[in-house]
C-alpha cells in the first residue's frame, strides 16, 4: 500500500481530499487490526487505497503520455523513491525483534517472507504459506506487506500497456481498461468462490481495484459531473466507505463484489472535487495521517505482533504499540521518506540495490539457520517444536478444502486386517484425535477410520461446494458400511459460528440424528478450549523470560462464556436420542482454569485451536470407556 500523491505535485498542490481519504484508509487498517470489534470491516482500508493508487498514478503517467514525456525508467525510480527508504527500515526492525522473540519455526518463516518481501512478491508467497494449519498471522509481522507486491506487480505490467494502448488505440484506451476490470472482478469472484486465499492475496483478483481508479481519471477528464452531482457522489461515495467499515467483516465473502462497495465509494468521492463531504475530509489532522500514512501502515502491523509477543494481549500492550506507530511513522515521514521524495537524496539506483542485497543475504542466512535454535536453550526448543506435534499423516489422511478424499482412501488406524468399527468425522480438529485412539484401539484388536477435512464438519445441508459433495459421499458410505458401528464427532465450533452463513451446530445435528437413525452409535465431543495465540510461541517465550508455562492459559469462565449456548444447544438435542456428549473442558481445565501445558503431558496444543497429539490423548480413557460399552 503505497502513497503515490506525493509524486503528483507540490505538497501546496494536492488534493486534501484525497489524503484525507488516505487517512480513513490507514485508519481504519490500524483499528481493524487492534481493536478488531470496533470496526470490522476496516480491512477495506487497503481497497480504498488500491483505488486511490490507481487514480493518482494514471494520472501523472496520462499526463506524462500527453506531453510525450513518459518514461519507463523514470516511473520505476520514482516507485524506488516512493516505496524502499521508509520499508527498509520496517524490515530491519521486524529482523532483530524476530531473532529476540520468535520461535525458530516463526523466524524461518519470516525470513523467508522477508526475503520476498524484498523482491515484492509477498502476497504470492502467502498464497503458499496461508494454509489452515500454518501458524497464526500474530505470527507474521510482515503479512501486511502482500498489499506493496499486489501493487507492485499491477505497476510491472500496467505502465507499458498503457503506453501502448496510447500510442497505437488512443480512442480504445478507456474501453481498454474497462474490459480488464470487468476481468479482473470475474476471475477475483471466481476466486472468492473457490480458492479464497488465491482471491485475498493474488493480483488478478485485485486489479479491478486499481483499474477503477484509472478509470476515475477518465471520467474526470471528459465526464466532470456538474456540481449537484458532485454533491450526491460525495455524499454516497462517503456512505458506501462507511457502511463498508461497518458492516463488512473477516467472515464476508472477499474481495470480489463486495469489494465494490468500499472501491466504488472511493471512485464516487474522487470525481466529486468539492463536494461536502469531501471538504469534510480536508481536516488538517487528516491530511497529516494522510501524509505519513504508507509509514504508518508499514510500522503498525510488526508493532502490534512483536508488542504482543513479549507483552501478552493486555489492552495496554495495544494502545502503547498504536501510539508508537504514530511516532515512528511521524519520524520516518520526517526524516527518512521526505528526504528521497523533494530529490535531496540523489542517487537511487545503487542503495536501493544494496538495501535489497543486504536484506535477501541476511533472510538466507537465516533460513538456512532453521530459525537460529541455538537462541534458546533446550527446555525452550523443546516447547517451541510441540509446533510440530500433529498428525505426520495430515498430508496423505487429511482432506484440504480444494481437495477430495473418498471414503476408501480415507486412513485407517489400529489393528492391522482389522476392519474398522469405529470413525472420527469431523473438520481439521479432529486429524489429531484419529491416530492416538486407533493406537488404543489396536492394542484391543480393533480399527478406526479417519474422515477429517479442512473448515468441513460433519453435515446434512444443501451446500454444493466441495464440503457439501464430500459429505454427501462421505454419509452415503458410513451409512452402507455393515462395520462401522459408533461415529465420533467433533468441529470447530466457535470458527464456524464466526461465518453468519454456517448452519452449525444444527446441520452436523442433522447429520447425526441421520447417523444414528441408520443404527450407528453416536458421540459428539463438544467445544474444545481455544485460543487467540500460539500456545507453543507463547509456552517457549514465557520459559524464556521466566515465567511457568503452566500459568498460561484461560479462565474456565471465559471458555465456558464462549462456548456456552453451542455446548447447551448439542446437549439438548443428544439427551432425548441417547447420543453420548464428551465435554473436553473436563479434561482441559479445572474448575477455575483452562491450560494448554500440563508438565507430564508437554503442551497440549500444536497452534491456538487444535489439540496437539499429546493434547488429544487426554480423550483416550474416557472414549475408550464409551467404546467399551457400544453395541
Amino acid at each position: 500500500m503505497s502513497a503515490e500523491s506525493n509524486l503528483a505535485s507540490p505538497i501546496h498542490h494536492r488534493r486534501a481530499d484525497i489524503q484525507g481519504l488516505r487517512a480513513v484508509a490507514v485508519l481504519a487498517v490500524v483499528i481493524h487490526h487492534a481493536w478488531a470489534g470496533l470496526l470490522p470491516g476496516g480491512f477495506v482500508g487497503v481497497d480504498v487505497f488500491f483505488v486511490l493508487s490507481g487514480f493518482l498514478i494514471t494520472g501523472i503517467l496520462m499526463r506524462e503520455l500527453d506531453q510525450r514525456q513518459f518514461s519507463l525508467t523514470g516511473f520505476y525510480k520514482r516507485r524506488i523513491r516512493r516505496l524502499f527508504p521508509a520499508l527498509f527500515p520496517v524490515l530491519a526492525f521486524s529482523m532483530i525483534c524476530g531473532l529476540i522473540l520468535l520461535s525458530p519455526t516463526a523466524l524461518t518463516e519470516l525470513a523467508l517472507t522477508q526475503f520476498f518481501t524484498n523482491l515484492f512478491v509477498s502476497n504470492l508467497a502467502f498464497i503458499r504459506i496461508s494454509g489452515y494449519f500454518d501458524p497464526d498471522a500474530a505470527l507474521r509481522p510482515l503479512l501486511h506487506t502482500w498489499s506493496l507486491g499486489v501493487e507492485e506487480q499491477f505497476y510491472l505490467l500496467f505502465p507499458p500497456l498503457l503506453l501502448a494502448v496510447h500510442r497505437f488505440a488512443r480512442r480504445l484506451l478507456w474501453p481498454v481498461l474497462l474490459i480488464l476490470a470487468l476481468v479482473s472482478l470475474y476471475v477475483a469472484q471466481d476466486y472468492v468462490a473457490n480458492d479464497p486465499v488465491k482471491a485475498f492475496y493474488h493480483p488478478f483478483a485485485r486489479a479491478v481495484e486499481l483499474l477503477i481508479g484509472a478509470l476515475c481519471v477518465g471520467v474526470v477528464r471528459y465526464v466532470r459531473p456538474r456540481q449537484p452531482m458532485r454533491q450526491v457522489l460525495s455524499w454516497l461515495g462517503f456512505a458506501a466507505i462507511a457502511v463498508s467499515l461497518l458492516v463488512l467483516s473477516d467472515t464476508t465473502p472477499f474481495p470480489g463484489l463486495w469489494a465494490l462497495m468500499p472501491c466504488l465509494g472511493t471512485a464516487a468521492m474522487l470525481v466529486a472535487t468539492g463536494g461536502q463531504a469531501n471538504r469534510l475530509l480536508e481536516a488538517r489532522p487528516l491530511v497529516v495521517v494522510g501524509d505519513m500514512s504508507y509509514s504508518l501502515y508499514l510500522w503498525h502491523w510488526p508493532l502490534l505482533v512483536y508488542g504482543h509477543l513479549a507483552f501478552g494481549l493486555s489492552p495496554w500492550v495495544t494502545a502503547t504499540a498504536v501510539v508508537l506507530s504514530f511516532g515512528l511513522a511521524w519520524v520516518s515521514r520526517r526524516y527518512v521518506e521526505e528526504p528521497w521524495l523533494d530529490g535531496r537524496i540523489k542517487p537511487v539506483w545503487w542503495p536501493a540495490l544494496a538495501a535489497t542485497t543486504a536484506s535477501i543475504l541476511i533472510c538466507v542466512v537465516v533460513y538456512n539457520l532453521n530459525g537460529v535454535p541455538q537462541r534458546f536453550a533446550a527446555p525452550e526448543q523443546a516447547l517451541f517444536a510441540a509446533a510440530q506435534n500433529y498428525n505426520p499423516d495430515r498430508d496423505r489422511c487429511h482432506k484440504r478444502s480444494n481437495g477430495t478424499l473418498p471414503y476408501a482412501e480415507t486412513c485407517r488406524y489400529g489393528a492391522a486386517g482389522s476392519a474398522p468399527a469405529v470413525a472420527i468425522w469431523s473438520d481439521s480438529i479432529g486429524a489429531e484425535l484419529a491416530p492416538v485412539l486407533g493406537r488404543a484401539l489396536g492394542e484391543r484388536g480393533q480399527a478406526l477410520r479417519s474422515i477429517t477435512a479442512s473448515g468441513c464438519p460433519a453435515e446434512v445441508s444443501d451446500r454444493t461446494d466441495n464440503c457439501g459433495d464430500h459429505n454427501r459421499q462421505i454419509m452415503a458410505a458410513i451409512t452402507a458400511d455393515p462395520d462401522l458401528r459408533t461415529v465420533i464427532l467433533m468441529a470447530h465450533y466457535v470458527g464456524h459460528a464466526a461465518d453468519p452463513t454456517s448452519g452449525m451446530p444444527d446441520t452436523m445435528l442433522a447429520a447425526a440424528d441421520q447417523l444414528r437413525k441408520a443404527g450407528k452409535q453416536v458421540v459428539i465431543i463438544l467445544p474444545i478450549p481455544s485460543y487467540d495465540f500460539d500456545p507453543p510461541s507463547e509456552a517457549g517465550l514465557a520459559l524464556r523470560f521466566g515465567r511457568d508455562p503452566e500459568s498460561l492459559g484461560m479462565a474456565r469462565a471465559d471458555h465456558d462464556r464462549a462456548t456456552g449456548a453451542v455446548a447447551s444447544h448439542i446437549r439438548a438435542f443428544a439427551a432425548p436420542r441417547g447420543i453420548t456428549v464428551v465435554d473436553p473442558a473436563d479434561l482441559f481445565c479445572d474448575a477455575a482454569r483452562c491450560r494448554i501445558y500440563e508438565p507430564n503431558r508437554g503442551l497440549l496444543y500444536f497452534d491456538g485451536t487444535h489439540p496437539s497429539l499429546a493434547g488429544a490423548q487426554l480423550f483416550v480413557p474416557g472414549l475408550m470407556a464409551v467404546l467399551q460399552d457400544a453395541p
